[in-house]
C-alpha cells in the first residue's frame, strides 16, 4: 500500500508541473493493435484505423496475428523492428518522444526479455523477477547504464509500459509509467542517451535492436505500441493507452447493490468497497438510493490505509437528512462534520467552525448536498461543502475508523474514501456524478454519458438507444463483399505510391456480371467497389483529377468501372457501395493533401473550365472544407448524382505511406452533411456515425458483440471508440463504465462490421490461394453469427474477373453453410413462453417478436425428436439491443440439460450446441437484460 502513495505523489508531482509548461504530443508516428496483416512476407499491413509512419516488420517470421492478443511472440528472436520514415534521431538523442506498448507477459522470461527497444539506447524490458528501464549514455568512449527497476507484474495479464524520453538541457529523463502508475524517473544531469552506432535509428516491439542482443525476446505478445513525438516538458494527459492515475479511490458506492443478511454491503458494478463497510438502520428501495430509520451508521473499517497519506470522505445526501446532530462524517475520529441548528459544523482539534450551507444542488429533479472530509498527512483538516474548503486542524491518534450519517433520516445517495499525498483532490471526487439518478429517456441513435455516471444510469441510457432505419436495413443484410481493384492489381502492390502511371491498368476482360452472379449466388446482399484507394488512383472519369481511368489506354479512356459495377450489381439485385479513400498520395505528390489550406466554405460542385454541367439546375452546397476537402466533397457530388442509388459509402482511416508529420485534418461533418443529403439511405461505415470497424481484419467479433458502445468525437468531427479499437469488450456493463472513465461523451448505436480477405492480400496476387472451407465457415460463425455483418473481400485479377478458384471456393463455402443449417426444425415447432406472443418468435418475420418484461422463458416443442446442433437468437433491433445472457436447454432423459450458454445477442447470435442432443423440447431462457426483450427469431436446425 505505502509504495503505491509513493507512485501517486510523483504523479501529483508530475501533473502540477506540466499544467504551466507542456506542449500536447505531436500526431502519432506509430499507432496500431495489429488488426492487419503480414500480408507482404514479414512486412506489415496496416489495417483501417492504423497509424504507420514508417514500416513493420517481424524479425524471426515465427510471430503470428492473434484478433485477441496481437502480435503473439515465443521469446529468443521473435519481435518486431518498427523502422519511422524520419528518424527520431543520430548519435545523441536530442529529441523528445512517449512510446507506450500494450503488452502480455507469459509466467517465464528470459533474462533482459525486452518489451521496447530504441536506437540501441533506450529500453524497458525484464530483468530476473523485476522491469527495468532505462537508457546509456556514451561519455567520452565509454558508456554507461542510467537505470531504474520495480517489480515486474503479474504474468498472464495485459499491462501498459508507457516511456516518455524527454531532452533537457545537457540531460535526459526516462518518465515511465505502468498501467498509469507513474514510476521513478531515469534522470541524466550529464549526457543524452546515445543512439549505438550498430543498431541503427530502428524500434524494437518484444524484442531489442542492438544487433549483438537479438536473443532478447518477449515471451507473451503484444496488443498494441503507439509512438508521438512532443517539444518541451511532457505532459502526462498525452498518455492515452493507460491514462495516469492522479488519487486513488478505497471506497466508492452510490448505493446500486444490496445490502447482505449480516449488515454488509454487496457492490454492485462498479462500485469499489474493500472491505464492505456495514450499514444499520437502512435499506437499499431502488438502485441508487440509502433510506435512513433514525438509528443509522455506515461504517468502514479504515485500518489499511497507509500511514503517510491524506485521506478523503465524502456522502452525498438529501436536505432531509439534515436535522441537528446528525454526524455526516467521521473520518477517523480525528474530525467530525455535524448537521448544526442552520448550519454544519466541522469539529477537529477541540475546536468547532461553523459553515453555512448554500442551496442544495438539484438533478433530475432530485435535490441534494455533497459534503466531503479531508485529513492531509500532516494533520490539516478541510471540510468541502459542496467543494467550498473549510480549514482546520486535527489533533489526537487516530481510531482506524471511517463513519458516516450517524443518526441520520432520509435518504443518501452515496459515500466514499480516496487516499492522496498533497492537497485533497477536490476536482476528482468519485462521488462527483452522484444521486444516481435517471432522468425521462426518450428513445434515440445517441445518448449523452455524463463523468463519473452510474452504471444505473448507463444501463438505461443504452437500453433507450434505437438504430436509424439505415442501420437496421444494412444489419439485417449480415452479409457483404468488398472489391478490391485498381493500380495495385497490376504492379502487385498492397499500397500505391501515388506516381503509378494509369497506363498500367489495363483489364483484359473486364466482366462485372461475372461479380455480381457470383456475389448473388453465394449469398450477399451489397458488394463495395474500391473507387480510390490510398494511391489515389480513381476507377472512374473524374473532372477533378488526371490520375484515373481516363488516363488510361483502356478503353481508349473512355472505360468507367464504377458504372459497370452498379449497373452489374442492380442487374442481379444487390446494393451499391463505394470505398473513397481518405488518404491520397496522389493528391500529395501534387500538393493538394496536407498542403495546409485553411477549412473555408466552398461551394459545391465546384464547377471547372468546360464542365459538361455548366447551365444545369444543379442542387449546390456550401460546406466548410480545405483544398482537399473540396476534392473529396467534388468527387463525393459525382458518385452520389450521377450513377444512381448509393446505399453504403466507405471511408477507413488509413494514412497510406504520407509522412505522419503531413496532417490533412479531413473534413468529415462536411462530407457527412453531403452524403445525407444526396444520398440519405446510404450507411455511412468505418470512419463514420452509421458502422464501426470491428478491429481487426480477420473476420473475428468478439464473443459478445454490442451495437452500443460508449464513444468520443475525433477533432475533425468523426466518431471514435472511447476504449480503443482493439478492446477485447465493447459494450457490456463494465465496458459501459469503462468508456465512461476514459471520457466516452455518448453512448451510440455503432455496430460492427467485420472485415477480412478471401486471401491473404487485399488485392489480387496470382500466388495466392483462397482460404479454406474450413476458415471460411469459422469466419462467418464468428461475424455474422455474433452480431456483427461480414465483409469478404474478393479481389478481381488482372483480366478484371473474380479468380475461378476463389469462385469455386465461395460455392462450396455456401454449400458447408447449407449442410450446417439446413431446414429451420422450429418452424414446425409449437412454442409456449412468458409474456406476449411467443410463437411470433419462429414465424420467420424479422418484424414480430416474442416480447418479455426482461427475464423469461421461450419454449419450443417438435412434432418429433430430432438431434439438434445449432440454435441462431436474434433480436427485433428496431427496439435497440436489450439481451444480455441467457441459457439453452433441452428436455433429456435425466430432465433438462444446459446446452449452451450465450451473452449478448443483437441482429444474430449463432450458438454451437455443446454437443448434438437429441430431443423434441428445447427452451431458451432469458437470464438478464437491459430492458424489455424482443426476440425476433429462434431458429433450430
Amino acid at each position: 500500500m505505502r509504495a503505491t502513495v509513493v507512485l501517486l505523489a510523483a504523479a501529483l508531482a508530475a501533473s502540477a508541473l506540466t499544467s504551466v509548461r507542456a506542449q500536447a504530443a505531436d500526431p502519432d508516428v506509430l499507432n496500431v493493435s495489429f488488426g492487419g496483416s503480414f500480408s507482404s512476407g514479414n512486412t506489415y499491413t496496416a489495417a483501417t484505423g492504423e497509424v504507420m509512419g514508417g514500416t513493420l516488420t517481424r524479425r524471426s517470421g515465427a510471430e503470428s496475428l492473434d484478433p485477441a492478443r496481437g502480435v503473439v511472440l515465443g521469446g529468443a528472436a521473435d519481435g518486431v523492428r518498427f523502422q519511422p520514415s524520419t528518424a527520431l534521431s543520430g548519435g545523441d538523442v536530442q529529441r523528445s518522444f512517449l512510446t507506450e506498448t500494450a503488452y502480455t507477459a507469459d509466467a517465464t522470461q528470459a533474462n533482459l526479455a525486452t518489451i521496447t527497444a530504441i536506437g540501441g539506447a533506450i529500453f524497458g524490458r525484464y530483468n530476473g523477477t523485476s522491469l527495468q528501464y532505462g537508457f546509456s549514455v556514451e561519455s567520452g568512449g565509454e558508456w554507461r547504464d542510467v537505470v531504474q527497476s520495480v517489480p515486474a507484474p503479474p504474468a498472464g495479464e495485459q499491462h501498459v509500459l508507457a516511456l516518455a524520453y524527454e531532452v533537457a538541457g545537457g540531460g535526459a529523463t526516462l518518465h515511465a509509467f505502468l498501467d498509469g502508475q507513474q514510476l521513478p524517473a531515469a534522470v541524466s544531469t550529464d549526457g543524452a542517451a546515445t543512439w549505438h552506432p550498430d543498431a541503427g535509428a530502428d524500434i524494437g516491439l518484444g524484442n531489442e535492436v542492438h544487433p549483438s542482443a537479438l536473443q532478447r525476446g518477449l515471451d507473451g505478445s503484444i496488443r498494441q505500441v503507439r509512438l508521438a513525438t512532443f517539444a518541451g516538458v511532457f505532459n502526462p494527459a498525452d498518455l492515452k493507452l493507460a491514462k495516469p492515475v492522479v488519487s486513488t479511490s478505497k471506497v466508492s458506492l452510490g448505493f446500486e447493490g444490496k445490502i447482505g443478511a449480516d449488515g454488509n454491503y454487496q457492490p454492485a458494478l462498479g462500485e469499489r468497497a474493500d472491505p464492505a463497510p456495514s450499514i444499520s438502520g437502512g435499506v437499499v428501495p431502488e438502485p441508487g438510493r440509502l433510506r435512513l430509520s433514525g438509528d443509522s451508521a455506515v461504517r468502514w473499517d479504515a485500518s489499511g490505509l497507509p500511514a503517510d497519506s491524506g485521506v478523503l470522505a465524502e456522502t452525498v445526501v438529501s436536505p432531509d437528512v439534515l436535522r441537528p446532530g446528525v454526524q455526516l462524517i467521521d473520518l477517523l475520529g480525528v474530525a467530525q462534520l455535524v448537521v448544526g441548528t442552520d448550519d454544519v459544523e466541522l469539529k477537529a482539534g477541540g475546536e468547532t467552525v461553523p459553515i453555512e450551507l448554500p442551496s442544495p444542488s438539484v438533478k433530475e429533479g432530485v435535490r441534494y448536498y455533497r459534503f466531503g472530509l479531508a485529513v492531509e498527512s500532516g494533520g490539516t483538516v478541510t471540510a468541502l461543502v459542496d467543494r467550498a474548503p473549510v480549514v482546520g486542524k486535527a489533533t489526537g491518534a487516530a481510531n482506524g475508523q471511517v463513519r458516516w450519517l450517524v443518526g441520520a433520516r432520509g435518504m443518501a445517495y452515496g459515500i466514499g474514501v480516496s487516499t492522496f499525498l498533497g492537497k485533497p483532490p477536490v476536482e476528482a471526487q468519485a462521488l462527483q456524478a452522484l444521486p444516481c439518478v435517471v432522468g425521462k429517456l426518450s428513445p434515440a441513435r445517441t445518448q449523452p454519458v455524463a463523468e463519473g455516471e452510474c452504471v444505473t444510469s448507463l444501463v438505461a441510457k443504452a437500453s433507450a438507444i434505437r438504430p436509424d432505419a439505415r442501420q437496421v436495413a444494412w444489419q439485417r443484410m449480415e452479409q457483404t463483399a468488398f472489391l478490391h481493384f485498381g493500380v495495385n492489381t497490376f504492379t502487385g502492390l498492397e499500397w500505391g505510391h501515388g506516381d503509378e502511371d494509369p497506363d498500367v491498368f489495363q483489364p483484359t476482360g473486364l466482366d462485372t456480371d461475372q461479380w455480381a452472379r457470383t456475389l448473388r449466388d453465394s449469398g450477399f446482399k451489397l458488394a463495395i467497389l474500391t473507387v480510390k484507394h490510398h494511391d489515389g488512383f480513381l476507377l472512374y472519369p473524374s473532372r477533378y483529377s488526371k490520375h484515373s481511368v481516363a488516363s488510361s489506354s483502356w478503353e481508349d479512356g473512355k472505360g468507367d468501372v464504377v458504372q459497370a459495377f452498379v449497373t452489374s450489381m442492380r442487374k442481379y439485385g444487390l446494393k451499391v457501395g463505394l470505398y473513397l479513400s481518405p488518404a491520397d498520395e496522389n493528391q500529395y505528390l501534387d500538393g493538394v493533401y496536407a498542403n495546409g489550406s485553411a477549412h473555408t466554405p466552398r461551394t459545391i460542385p465546384t464547377l471547372v473550365p468546360g464542365d459538361d454541367r455548366e447551365g444545369r439546375d444543379l442542387p449546390q452546397y456550401t460546406l466548410t472544407a480545405s483544398d482537399y476537402g473540396a476534392y473529396m466533397l467534388n468527387q463525393l457530388y459525382e458518385l452520389l448524382t450521377e450513377y444512381g442509388p448509393v446505399d453504403e459509402v466507405w471511408f477507413d482511416g488509413a494514412q497510406g505511406r504520407i509522412p505522419p508529420d503531413k496532417v490533412e485534418t479531413y473534413d468529415f461533418p462536411s462530407w457527412y452533411t453531403l452524403i445525407r443529403e444526396l444520398a440519405p439511405q446510404a450507411t455511412i461505415a468505418v470512419s463514420g456515425p452509421d458502422v464501426r470497424w470491428v478491429g481487426n481484419e480477420s473476420g473475428l467479433a468478439r464473443p459478445d458483440e454490442f451495437s452500443v458502445v460508449p464513444t468520443i468525437t475525433k477533432p475533425n468531427g468523426s466518431p471514435d471508440y472511447a476504449l480503443g479499437y482493439a478492446a477485447a469488450d465493447q459494450g457490456s456493463r463494465k465496458a459501459l463504465l469503462a468508456g465512461r472513465d476514459a471520457g466516452a461523451t455518448e453512448l451510440a448505436w455503432w455496430p460492427a462490421e467485420s472485415d477480412v480477405s478471401i486471401r491473404e492480400g487485399w488485392f489480387h496476387h496470382p500466388e495466392q490461394e483462397p482460404r479454406s472451407v474450413e476458415q471460411l465457415t469459422d469466419i462467418y460463425y464468428k461475424s455474422v453469427g455474433r452480431n456483427s455483418v461480414l465483409l469478404l473481400n474478393i479481389p478481381p485479377d488482372r483480366q478484371g474477373r473474380l479468380d475461378d478458384r476463389d469462385v469455386t471456393r465461395l460455392a462450396e463455402w455456401r454449400a458447408r453453410l447449407a449442410a450446417d443449417m439446413p431446414r429451420d426444425l422450429a418452424r414446425e415447432a409449437r412454442a409456449t413462453g412468458d409474456g406476449v406472443s411467443p410463437r411470433a418468435a419462429i414465424d420467420g418475420n424479422p418484424d414480430t417478436s416474442w416480447r418479455n418484461p426482461g427475464t423469461g422463458t421461450l419454449t419450443l416443442t417438435l412434432p418429433k425428436p430430432a438431434t439438434l446442433r445449432r440454435v441462431s437468437l436474434g433480436e427485433d433491433i428496431r427496439y435497440g439491443q436489450q439481451v444480455e445472457s441467457g441459457v439453452v436447454e433441452a428436455r433429456t432423459a435425466d430432465g433438462w440439460q444446459q446446452v449452451a450458454t450465450f451473452g449478448a445477442v443483437g441482429q444474430r447470435r449463432i450458438l454451437t450446441l455443446d454437443s448434438p442432443v437429441t430431443t423434441t423440447e428445447l427452451r431458451v431462457r432469458i437470464t438478464q437484460s437491459r430492458s424489455k426483450v424482443r426476440l425476433a427469431t429462434v431458429s433450430v436446425f
